[in-house]
This record gives C-alpha cells, sequence and structure tokens, in this order.
C-alpha cells in the first residue's frame, strides 16, 4: 500500500492555536467561519481549521479566544462531523435542522445553547466578535448571531493577516499539495491519451477522473473542464457535454482534483491536428507569459510585479484584450485562494508559497484557452510542480 501524505491531528491544533494567538492581538473573543458543500470555496475555512468538509448540511464554526472549537450543523451532519473532523465538538443545532424532519437519534438544541458553549469556553459573555468570509455567510444566519447583540469588530485587517498565516505553508501542506499536482498530472496525461476523433468530452473527463481518484483524488475543486472547439472553449467556464471532438479541433483540458482537502492544479490547449496562426500564436504567447511570471516568483517578491511581467508580454504580443481574469493566486483548501495577485496587488510572497500561474485568454473569434501550472516557492528556490512540459502540444 503507498503510504500517501496526510495533515495530522496535531497540525489541526496547532493551527488553533496559531489562529486563537492572532485572535488574541486584535482582542477578538470568538471568531465565526461558514461552511457549506459548495464544490469551490464552500469548505475553505472548515476544512483547514478541522479537516470537516460539509456535505448537505451547513455548519458554523467558532473559534474561542482559548478553549475547544464548538461547530453548529443539522442533525444528519453529527456522526459525519465526528468520523471525519480531526478537532471540535459539533453540536446539533434546531436552525440547522430541515423544519419538515424528525430526528428521533439525537436532541437539538437552541443556538443560544450552542452559543453558550462558546461563551462558557472564553470565560466571559460581553463578546468581542468576528466573521470572516462574511459575504458567504446566508442572511438569516449573519442576523443570528448579530441578534445577540455582540460587539461585531471590523475584521480587514484581522483576514488580511489571516490570509498571510495561511499563505505560508507547513511541511505536511507541502507534502499533501505537492502530491495533488501528481494527481492532477497523472489526470492531464489519461486526458491527452484520450483525445481521439469521435470521442466526446464527457469520455475523456471520464479517464481524467478515472486515474485521478485510482491515485487517491477525493473528487474535485472545480468541475474537471474538457472542451472541444470554438463555442466550448469559448467561456472562461464550461462543463463537459456530448460534444464530440473534430480534426482540427482545439482541445481544453483544466484539471483540479482534492486530496485530504487540498488542490492539485494544471490547465492546457490540446491542438488536434495543425491549427490556425493565431491560435498557435496565441498558445506560445500565453506560455511565454507563464514563463515571464515564473521568473519573478521568489520570496519577498510582489504580487504586482509577478503578474505585470506576464500581462506586459500579452500587451507585447497583441493578446492583452483576451486575458479576462487575473489568474494568478495562492492555492490550498479552495483552488482559487487568496491572495489573488492583481496588477495592484501589493501582497508579498512569504516561504512555502504554493502559486499558480494561469494565463486565460479567452472569448476570442476561435475560442480559447487557458495555460496553468502550479509553483512551489521556498528561500531555497522556485520549484515547478509539473514535468510535463510548457510548450505547444499538437497531436
Amino acid at each position: 500500500m503507498i503510504d500517501r501524505p496526510k495533515i495530522s491531528v496535531e497540525e489541526f491544533n496547532s493551527r488553533k492555536i496559531l489562529l486563537q494567538n492572532l485572535m488574541g492581538k486584535y482582542s477578538i473573543d470568538v471568531l465565526f467561519v461558514y461552511g457549506d458543500d459548495r464544490a469551490v470555496f464552500g469548505a475553505n475555512h472548515t476544512r483547514w481549521l478541522t479537516n470537516y468538509a460539509p456535505h448537505f448540511e451547513p455548519i458554523l464554526t467558532g473559534i474561542p479566544s482559548k478553549g475547544d472549537i464548538h461547530s453548529a450543523t443539522g442533525a444528519e451532519s453529527e456522526t459525519f462531523y465526528q468520523n471525519t473532523a480531526k478537532i471540535g465538538q459539533i453540536h446539533v443545532v434546531n436552525e440547522f435542522n430541515m423544519p419538515e424532519e424528525e430526528y428521533p437519534y439525537t436532541k437539538p438544541v437552541s443556538f443560544k445553547s450552542y452559543l453558550d458553549s462558546l461563551i462558557s469556553e472564553v470565560g466571559k459573555g460581553n463578546l468581542k466578535i468576528a466573521l470572516i468570509g462574511k459575504a458567504s455567510f446566508p442572511y438569516w444566519l449573519v442576523e443570528l448571531i448579530t441578534g445577540f447583540k455582540f460587539e461585531v469588530v471590523d475584521s480587514d485587517k484581522f483576514e488580511l493577516d489571516y490570509r498571510l498565516l495561511r499563505a505560508g505553508k507547513s511541511e505536511a501542506e507541502i507534502a499533501v499539495l505537492s502530491y495533488g499536482m501528481q494527481i492532477a498530472e497523472a489526470g492531464l496525461e489519461a486526458g491527452i491519451n484520450a483525445l481521439k476523433v469521435g470521442v466526446t468530452e464527457r469520455e475523456v473527463a471520464a479517464e481524467i477522473e478515472y486515474v485521478m481518484r485510482k491515485l487517491g483524488s477525493e473528487g474535485s475543486g472545480i468541475d474537471t473542464i474538457v472542451g472541444f472547439g470554438k463555442a466550448n472553449t469559448f467561456p472562461i467556464l464550461t462543463r463537459t457535454t456530448s460534444n464530440k471532438l473534430s480534426a482540427g479541433d482545439l482541445a481544453l483540458l483544466t484539471i483540479a482534483p482534492r486530496y485530504e482537502g487540498y488542490h492539485g492544479v494544471i490547465g492546457r490547449p490540446i491542438a488536434m491536428g495543425e491549427q490556425p496562426k493565431e491560435i498557435k500564436h496565441a498558445i506560445e504567447a500565453a506560455i511565454k507569459a507563464s514563463n515571464a511570471s515564473e521568473q519573478m516568483l521568489k520570496v519577498g517578491a510582489i504580487g504586482r510585479d509577478i503578474a505585470k511581467a506576464g500581462l506586459d508580454v500579452l500587451r507585447a504580443e497583441g493578446l492583452i484584450e483576451l486575458c479576462r481574469y487575473s489568474g494568478i493566486h495562492s492555492i490550498g483548501t479552495s483552488e482559487f485562494e487568496p491572495p489573488i495577485l492583481t496588477s495592484t496587488s501589493d501582497f508579498v510572497l512569504p516561504n512555502n508559497s504554493f502559486i499558480s500561474i494561469d494565463v486565460p485568454l479567452f472569448m476570442s473569434s476561435w475560442g480559447g484557452f487557458r495555460v496553468e501550472t502550479a509553483f512551489l516557492v521556498r528561500s531555497n528556490g522556485i520549484t515547478r510542480l509539473c514535468s510535463n512540459p510548457l510548450k505547444y502540444i499538437e497531436i
């Protein structure tokens, strides 16, 4: 049996302590994060904090300034949490249950009772609280929390420090992420091997996902993207269809397996036979832009400088108008994890950063594609986490 890397219970406990120390700096008594089963961002905070990935029912996780983490969810998730979360206590709370359902095997409590557990950990009643990722909280839950008249602390500066805390990965995270990149690359190889005239997008995606599951993937951070031809490569995002591959098509593969909660990522355009000059030029320019941004990667580099290097190439090649979003970002328990390194970003790369350089050229008269590759940025050098050459690929 292959000994695959994992995140230990001890690491989750150390994360809690680091976060509690940061809360002390900002005089926050209880920090709340929300989680649900949205594929890209839903489990971002809860997976990092406790290893819990919500499924079906959402979860509210409260981190007190001292003591144990307490989470509130619905009845059907109680034993699921106990079976998968590494740390923390779970509370079945009435407000999270299906109102039409009966649950004779558990005893739900009120939201106030759940809050009392957090108050007991802190040891005082007049709490200063903060909500991280507030935009993802449902309105009813924000109203419920703030209805208890806690003092809500402005969390903008805290959230920046929280991002920095997570941007520098631990050795265990590096091992897990690196293995996730190996899974992604195996998926890419399987996808390229499956590209034959007449095959459907869904059939290619099935080959990709089969290989990745065999290697330990638990699913995908974003649905596997397989697009053929102008119509299905034109949009930034697409889902696989029964569209068949034709000779002369441009095929787009974007692969983001999730392993132990962390994301691998790789994206490549594949030419099915000789392409028009404008498509080949665009692919080669995107690779050149990726290489330019890669040259700027180092501990202490500023986000805008990394982004500018690639954008300058696209401007020089006359393709800047096809660059539809800021594609350079951190990778972790979401595939598109802050910080996002834009043309105005002042974020300074810490040691042990995992960075995805994604060069997106879309919505062209001929379709579109992305060239995406991940890198580990350490004080002793940069590692490109893909042995697949970053080059124009034609079958």
